[in-house]
């Protein structure tokens, strides 16, 4: 499925325009995901200018950007933060700005490079929850994959404000990434007073700035948490939740070598 095969797939699903409405995340240009439930949002436009890892943003991109997208940046929010928090600035203007999205029964957050497949539309309102597939390491923990793409010191980090339960969690092979999902407003509510108190914490810490100038280290913190609390989210008595694949809109170049020397290591390591 292309690009614009996927959007007219949502297309399809205008008539729920005022039942759901899905924010897709965007910090460059990219293939506008836009529609009556796809709204864009531009990430970090209070710091539209600042270097991130991409490099710098040209005046162009921006006015795409404009053109394309609303922006995460209003009196109160936390736009500034972004290059280090990642999608939770874009969710945090969805929370205190719900009534500008429609105040949808339901809300949701994807990537502009990854988007859940639309074949959860039709039942959507059969379930409380939409989740992706859950990702299973099977070979290592979510603790040993974190430590190995991200160091031990910024594990150590995400330990400091961690809620109870979230190292068994990492202890485990399975969990939700990527900070994508669709849920009843109540719930998107109820995570919101949840995980931003916590983010607030995470932002009076230094920063570990990541291999390759990566400046995220919240973000990667906060998606393992996140990950924590879907996970604990499915296990609540009476909630129905669906899990559904992911669809990667960008090129993928497989290196098979590559992927088997990571495979290797990662046996040895457990070995």
């Amino acid at each position: 499925m292309n690009n614009n095969e996927l959007l007219d797939e949502y297309k399809q699903y205008d008539y729920l325009g005022k039942d759901i409405k899905i924010l897709v995340n965007y910090i460059k240009p990219s293939f506008l995901f836009k529609s009556e439930i796809l709204t864009p949002i531009h990430l970090g436009r209070a710091v539209e200018k600042a270097t991130s890892k991409d490099g710098v943003i040209s005046e162009k991109d921006l006015q795409w950007l404009h053109q394309n997208c609303i922006n995460d940046d209003f009196e109160g929010g936390i736009s500034e933060y972004n290059r280090r928090v990642g999608f939770l600035t874009g969710t945090y203007w969805a929370w205190k700005n719900y009534d500008k999205l429609g105040n949808p029964e339901y809300f949701g957050s994807f990537g502009y490079r990854r988007l859940l497949n639309p074949e959860f539309l039709p039942n959507l309102k059969n379930y409380d929850l939409i989740l992706p597939k859950k990702k299973d390491f099977k070979i290592e923990t979510i603790k040993d994959q974190f430590i190995n793409y991200h160091g031990q010191e910024l594990y150590d980090m995400a330990k400091k404000f961690a809620p109870e339960g979230f190292e068994e969690y990492c202890n485990g092979t399975a969990g939700y990434f990527d900070e994508i999902y669709v849920m009843r407003r109540d719930l998107f509510f109820e995570f919101c007073e949840w995980i931003f108190p916590l983010l607030f914490k995470y932002l009076t810490l230094p920063q570990i700035v990541l291999q390759g100038n990566d400046y995220r280290d919240i973000g990667f913190i906060t998606e393992r948490i996140s990950g924590y609390y879907f996970d604990k989210l499915t296990k609540r008595k009476r909630l129905k939740y669906d899990e559904t694949e992911i669809v990667t809109t960008e090129k993928l170049v497989v290196n098979k070598a590559a992927i088997n020397k990571e495979l290797l290591e990662k046996l040895r390591r457990k070995i």
